[in-house]
């Protein structure tokens, strides 16, 4: 099992992209700042984090 982080997991192609990684048993951490997507798009079982990749280092650690 790895560890993905998705970012733009909230917008339609990252959701699609986190759920195939949920589903192969994978644990996911999705990082959308919602400026286009929605938090509700966001799979069931994915750790959410509200942000943008710039301030990627506070899920990195």
């Amino acid at each position: 099992m790895g560890k993905y982080l998705v970012t733009g997991g909230a917008g339609y192609v990252g959701s699609v992209v986190a759920a195939h990684l949920l589903e192969a048993g994978h644990q996911v951490t999705v990082l959308d700042d919602l400026s286009t997507g929605f938090a509700a798009g966001v799979p069931e079982g994915a750790e959410f984090v509200r942000g943008r990749i710039q301030d990627a280092g506070e899920v990195l650690d």
